[in-house]
């Protein structure tokens, strides 16, 4: 078997490696006027990288929380005003477009009215609390004609683009199962500013650890697991059939009501030939069935935050930081313990339980990997905005996660909470496609 070269890699995945190609044009980009909404440790993440995009124009940012949006102020710079008031800001200072970072359970009700107050959206994963929510906004985002964008950032790293053109090269061949899992050793739990004698104490540690509370969160499936079940619909191109899912407060009992870990199996259904995938019958192949497993720990760091797709030529190890390739080798003739062979082989295994000479070091057959080759030095966030900020320019509505990427995502994340709950297996909804 040849094998492909870092140069042959970026060959196959042509411009979709480039991270940040923007509409050709002259002179210095038309100014986008952006607010943002939510300015804790992501919305001041996101604040910062808005600062660095050549005709950005941080016009506002909002917080109900004083700390936060005295944070958020400073990183927005002297030209951003204040408010506590996101319809206050929405009404004053009219930006062409928000950037929304808060707690899940606000997503829907600031989104809406972002949209009918006529701006463009770029909103953090995952899209909203709840199915019927991420419906409605989809809809309305639909209907608006603005421009709608979900923050899933590996849509805007190159590593995982390069990652999608070799998939559909077929350098891997049939895509038979995706493994995911992201893997963190802490508690979850930010500080809070004041003693616990506090009489605020409650209140601001429901505020600041609104992702350990179900009335606000979906916990690590929507905080964590939106990212790389994104990253499983990207590669099947399609959404899960069906998940079952188990999980649990098994460690951080601490007070908080989401799971502390979970493990999903998704089933989805993949109409062949995709894929890579060939039959010899001339009949119309049956679909056939890709796994997908994804886990959740806050008590190991072991694994980290990864994702590996398998197919029947190669696999692929992805991280937003490094990918590597690793080809399956040639078919090898299977040799029977011992020294005996043909019939005698058989028969022995029949009556004395021999066993094949079969590799389980896992590193035996995976020989040396090729590393992804991408540019150095590219950054997810600032990524993913300035694509949401080139599509506000040209009126370009079809995002890098646009609303009904975003509402297939939610469900797919939703319906797991919703198994691990119940103990039982859940649809994917038959209503989105």
């Amino acid at each position: 078997m040849s094998k492909p070269t870092r140069r042959f890699f970026l060959g196959v995945a042509g411009g979709a490696a480039v991270v940040g190609v923007l509409h050709a044009a002259t002179g210095d980009p038309e100014p986008v006027r952006v607010a943002v909404i939510g300015t804790g440790a992501r919305g001041s993440d996101l604040t910062r990288a808005l600062t660095t995009i050549d005709g950005a124009d941080v016009a506002g940012v909002c917080d109900d929380y004083p700390p936060h949006l005295e944070q958020g102020a400073k990183y927005a710079g002297a030209g951003a005003k204040p408010f506590a008031d996101y319809k206050v800001m929405l009404d004053k200072l009219k930006p062409q477009a928000v950037v929304i970072a808060v707690p899940l359970a606000l997503h829907y009700r600031i989104a809406s009215d972002a949209l009918a107050a006529g701006c463009d959206v770029f909103l953090e994963k995952t899209m909203c609390f709840t199915i019927d929510e991420a419906r409605r906004l989809a809809k309305q985002a639909a209907e608006s004609k603005r421009v709608f964008q979900v923050g899933l950032q590996r849509r805007a790293n190159a590593i995982y683009k390069q990652a999608i053109a070799m998939v559909e090269a077929g350098l891997i061949g049939q895509v038979t199962a995706i493994e995911a899992r992201w893997h963190r050793n802490n508690s979850w739990r930010r500080p809070i500013p004041v003693p616990k004698t506090d009489p605020e104490w409650a209140t601001l540690e429901r505020r600041l650890n609104w992702r350990l509370y179900r009335t606000t969160s979906g916990g690590l499936m929507t905080e964590l697991g939106g990212h790389q079940l994104d990253v499983a619909n990207w590669v099947l191109g399609t959404t899960p059939k069906r998940v079952i899912a188990s999980g649990g407060i098994d460690y951080w009992r601490d007070g908080r009501e989401v799971f502390d870990n979970i493990f999903c199996v998704y089933e989805y259904e993949i109409a062949a030939p995709s894929l890579g995938r060939t039959e010899p019958s001339a009949a119309k192949p049956k679909p056939y069935t890709v796994r997908v497993t994804y886990s959740s720990l806050c008590n190991n760091a072991y694994e980290g935050a990864s994702e590996l797709i398998l197919g029947t030529k190669g696999s692929l190890f992805l991280t937003t930081g490094k990918g590597l390739f690793f080809q399956e080798p040639d078919a090898v003739k299977v040799d029977w313990a011992g020294d005996k062979s043909g019939a005698a082989a058989q028969a022995a295994v029949v009556t004395a339980g021999k066993t094949l000479k079969l590799a389980n070091d896992p590193w035996a057959r995976r020989g040396k990997p090729t590393e992804i080759d991408v540019a150095e030095g590219g950054d997810d966030t600032r990524d993913e905005l300035a694509s949401f900020l080139d599509h506000v320019r040209r009126r370009d509505l079809e995002t890098l996660v646009d609303a009904r990427a975003a509402l297939r995502n939610a469900a797919t994340v939703l319906i797991a909470n919703q198994a691990a709950e119940t103990g039982q297996g859940v649809e994917f909804p038959k209503d989105i496609d």
